[in-house]
């Protein structure tokens, strides 16, 4: 049986839900994989998560402790548990407690046996001291479009915050939604002019080559492939902060 502890940020320290986040109410996350995972996925951003990015997941799963940033409905955590067997520690992360909550039953009913850490928190806010040098591997699926603000900013800050955390050799990994430089069909072109309307998004000026910025200014190592308009990243060996050994 797996074990779940849950830490939240001050409210102080905290700002106001952003529109990305606060959409993921019950109904919200009532719908999310069929909507997102499934219809948006093969049909706007031609990047399935079947074929793609779950595999891709899968692949850099970390032994020792694994952070998840921006759950969503904890799709890939639970689809990914027999690879989560040997990982004796996931922390989820996210700005929203329903989908903290919701991940957390979604891995544990899937059979994860291992601790489940719940954390409240502003990925853009440094993480708590007691979280530094701990992950093998710490996921971004679908996280920087939802962000305010534009690549690569946006990235090489929460690359910044995420650095202290990371083991030695850790990699940080995970997938985008392109808005610039890449070619957007009917359907995901009315998909973004919708999202970034209403918040939801923010990826107007995203691009391959801003992502690619962000992580060479961030990471010694590091690799970029599009897939549809998704981009795909893995990053290790961070600049300017040393790996802190446990």
């Amino acid at each position: 049986m797996s074990t779940a502890t849950r830490e939240s940020t001050s409210s102080a320290s905290k700002p106001q839900m952003e529109a990305s986040a606060s959409i993921y109410n019950k109904f919200g996350l009532s719908i999310y994989d069929i909507l997102v995972l499934t219809i948006s996925n093969i049909f706007a951003w031609r990047c399935q998560t079947g074929d793609v990015l779950l595999p891709f997941y899968k692949q850099h799963i970390g032994q020792s402790a694994h952070l998840e940033i921006g759950v969503g409905t904890g799709y890939y955590p639970a689809a990914s548990v027999q690879t989560l067997a040997k990982t004796k520690v996931v922390t989820l992360l996210d700005l929203n407690p329903n989908t903290l909550v919701m991940a957390q039953q979604r891995l544990a009913y899937a059979g994860y046996k291992g601790e489940i850490e719940l954390i409240e928190h502003n990925i853009f806010q440094p993480l708590p001291t007691n979280m530094g040098g701990k992950y093998e591997s710490v996921a971004l699926f679908y996280v920087f479009h939802c962000l305010p603000g534009s690549l690569p900013k946006k990235a090489t800050d929460v690359f910044t915050v995420i650095a202290p955390v990371l083991s030695p050799g850790a990699v940080v990994y995970g997938a985008t939604i392109l808005g610039s430089g890449v070619s957007h069909n009917w359907l995901g072109t009315r998909l973004m002019g919708i999202y970034n309307k209403k918040g939801i998004f923010g990826n107007v000026a995203d691009s391959e080559e801003g992502l690619r910025e962000a992580l060479r200014e961030s990471f010694e190592q590091w690799e970029v492939r599009v897939v549809g308009v998704v981009g795909l990243f893995e990053a290790r060996k961070p600049k300017g902060v040393p790996s802190v050994k446990l």
